[in-house]
């Protein structure tokens, strides 16, 4: 997708220059891969209307041009970082921070899908840009140059954003190319012929089939917009809630996955949910719990469990315990 601010490329003025080497890009983000951050979606590879990211897979949608790199809620920080070094062509800040839930949301953003963001340019038609800062968080001006890892901003959720994260587009001579494995040497499915990421980012950036989020107790109804707002707080359990509720919060799931969410606790209290998936899902949530008993929650430890499947593998798994006196 073409953002709202893209201004065009480079054009190198003069005599014929040597070409400059495809810039090697480091992580656009200062953040734990896998602990604080996740990757949402890649770069769509299929040009017929369908999707498939570059392992052939779903973590994307169609005509999706970067990847995305999410926080866990829009009450959480992280940096965003230049990938690599290079002057800034340019910065729009000022855009508000708010969620895409619904179509009148997606209205109001008009031409501005990019929300806040910063385009910097790497020589022979080269760029990167970082779409969806947060408001008042850009830390650069156009004309500055910047070195590989310098802080752009921070992580936001301005523009098309329906969750809190930073989108990293790389362009050469104005076309989106995936830094996985550039379009046009790209293997049937798995890493391309030419990678543009450094070997540590691309270690860090290893594809997962499916990350947890969030697992915990509530002491009630739970809903996936209230915690990516940061709304919905996992608590420690006390003897007064009206009701126990174990949760998880997952990403990039797949059609088969088999997701259960179990409590269990003393006393004979338990509960299970359990659904199969029957397509891909970019988020999902499940829950299971029980109402308070007429003779109150009986003293002991309380176990919440996920367990993500698909035929006799079990992708993600996650317990949890809690103890009441």
């Amino acid at each position: 997708m073409r953002k709202g601010f893209l201004i065009a490329g480079l054009v190198l003025a003069g005599a014929a220059q040597a070409e400059t080497p495809a810039p090697r890009l480091g992580l656009p983000i200062a953040c734990a891969i896998g602990k604080d951050c996740w990757v949402q979606q890649y770069s769509d590879h299929d040009p017929s209307g369908g999707i498939a990211d570059y392992t052939c897979g779903t973590q994307t949608y169609d005509g999706h041009d970067g990847i995305d790199i999410r926080i866990r809620d829009t009450a959480s920080y992280a940096k965003v970082l230049a990938a690599a070094a290079g002057p800034v062509k340019a910065v729009r800040d000022g855009v508000e921070d708010h969620l895409m839930q619904s179509p009148d949301d997606r209205r109001t953003v008009g031409n501005k899908e990019c929300g806040n963001g910063v385009l910097l340019v790497h020589g022979d038609g080269w760029e990167t840009q970082y779409c969806h800062l947060r408001k008042g968080s850009i830390s650069v001006k156009a004309g500055d140059t910047v070195a590989a890892g310098t802080g752009l901003g921070e992580v936001g959720y301005s523009g098309m954003a329906a969750f809190p994260h930073v989108h990293l587009t790389v362009r050469k001579d104005g076309k989106a190319l995936d830094p996985f494995g550039i379009n046009g040497d790209q293997n049937t499915c798995g890493i391309g012929k030419t990678v543009l990421w450094t070997d540590e980012a691309l270690a860090a950036l290893a594809y997962i089939k499916g990350s947890l989020l969030r697992t915990g107790f509530v002491p009630g109804g739970v809903e996936i917009g209230a915690l990516e707002t940061g709304q919905q707080k996992v608590e420690a359990f006390a003897d007064d809630w009206p009701a126990l509720v174990a949760f998880g919060w997952a990403i990039n799931l797949s059609g088969g996955d088999i997701v259960t969410v179990t409590l269990a606790g003393p006393e004979g209290i338990s509960a299970e949910n359990s659904v199969t998936l029957d397509r891909a899902k970019a988020q999902y949530l499940l829950f299971a719990g029980q109402k308070r008993p007429t003779s109150g929650w009986p003293s002991g430890d309380y176990e919440g469990m996920i367990e993500v499947r698909n035929g006799p593998d079990i992708k993600l798994t996650e317990t949890w315990i809690r103890h009441l006196d």
